[in-house]
């Protein structure tokens, strides 16, 4: 009980400190806000919740059930947790604001719309990273049903929010072109390189308690 709930607290902690992050970088750089105050109440409404919510049904984790939970590791939230998280939520405020700054000078129209794709795509693949502290995303990968599920309607949802006109009304989208997608989705897949590589490490180097 205590893992699942963990691995949904990793997940929302993650993602909304790569938006802060994303938001104080751009004013530190000297750049506009990359997603608006109604883009982000999309992301914290329709992408955290769902994909949050089917991470507390993952299944039990192969090898780790006699994991004894010692008094210091009770807390749902430790520093393993506050570490990942700023790990994490660094990575997506780097390639938000990268791909941000890039369309801002070259394409201003659609920088929000891109930056936004980029923050929810973050988002999608960061709940595979959250599924365990050590395990590859890879490993089992379609072993939570609701968690793909998930995945296809918030993937679904936020087609939605690019292309339905009265929704590029309420949240200040525009139509992206395959090579917006393609950059957003490139950069996005970053947080599972360098989730990997710290997994890689853990199993090398950590032992399991």
């Amino acid at each position: 009980m205590y893992a699942t709930i963990r691995k949904a607290i990793l997940y929302l902690f993650s993602t909304n400190l790569g938006e802060l992050f994303a938001i104080v970088g751009a004013m530190v750089v000297g750049l506009p806000m990359p997603v608006l105050p109604a883009q982000i109440l999309w992301l914290n409404v329709v992408t955290d919740p769902f994909m949050g919510a089917a991470l507390a049904v993952e299944p039990k984790e192969p090898g780790l059930l006699s994991k004894v939970f010692h008094r210091a590791d009770r807390s749902l939230v430790h520093a393993g947790t506050v570490l990942r998280s700023v790990f994490l939520g660094s990575t997506m405020m780097i390639g938000t604001l990268a791909l941000f700054s890039y369309y801002f000078w070259a394409h201003p129209e659609r920088a929000t719309t891109v930056a936004l794709t980029a923050l929810a795509a973050f988002q999608w693949l960061n709940a595979w990273n959250c599924r365990s502290d050590r395990r590859s995303a890879f490993s089992d990968t379609f072993s939570n049903p609701s968690l793909v599920l998930a995945l296809f309607g918030v993937v679904a949802l936020h087609v939605l929010a690019v292309y339905a006109p009265f929704m590029q009304k309420i949240l200040f989208t525009v139509p992206l072109e395959p090579i917006d997608w393609a950059l957003a989705l490139g950069v996005s897949v970053s947080v599972l390189v360098v989730e990997e590589a710290r997994k890689f490490f853990v199993r090398r180097f950590v032992p399991v308690v």
